[in-house]
């Protein structure tokens, strides 16, 4: 009987631990701070999306914990200079695109480790994710200063890098 009230606690405490994972997750988040990468042309292809992603964003929390990852299918619209006009989100151009063509994933964020010159490197986790992602930034993701977007393959190597600008509060 002891054996069985033992493997029954763990099987729920387990149980707890995945439920309040997801949870966590999926909550909606007090933005904090946005990562958000330039248009991309051609689109980067995600398992995570049915489309080409032509920009990607991430929206944390004050905890640097949480997260919203938004994942943009809308091709971005240009001007004959090569300006951004319409299309993909950014703090000059906003609202234009399909929101159908937008997946939002809730996602958990914690430090991966550290590197030289005060790199740092996030992990960035949901339980709706399939590709591994990672976010590299030179200070807290708080900080100013460069940030980097890391796309890794099936094998955890590094196949797309893609730069990202920060911005100290989300503009709706």
């Amino acid at each position: 009987m002891r054996i069985f009230v033992t493997t029954v606690s763990i099987i729920v405490a387990a149980l707890l631990i995945t439920v309040s994972t997801q949870l966590n997750a999926d909550q909606p988040i007090a933005p904090h701070v946005e990562l958000q990468s330039g248009p991309l042309t051609p689109g980067l292809v995600l398992d995570d999306s049915p489309r080409p992603i032509h920009q990607i964003r991430l929206v944390v929390d004050a905890t640097l914990r949480r997260g919203l990852l938004i994942l943009d299918g809308n091709r971005p619209e240009f001007d004959e200079f090569g300006s951004v006009v319409g299309g993909i989100q950014t703090p000059q151009v906003r609202g234009q695109g399909n929101p159908k063509l937008i997946t939002e994933l809730g996602c958990n964020i914690k430090i991966v480790k550290e590197g030289p010159e005060q790199w740092r490197l996030y992990s960035i986790d949901s339980p709706n994710m399939r590709t591994p992602l990672r976010i590299a930034t030179r200070g807290p993701l708080d900080d100013s200063g460069p940030a980097r977007l890391i796309v890794l393959d099936r094998n955890d190597k590094v196949s797309t890098v893609v730069n990202c600008t920060r911005y100290g509060l989300v503009i709706p």
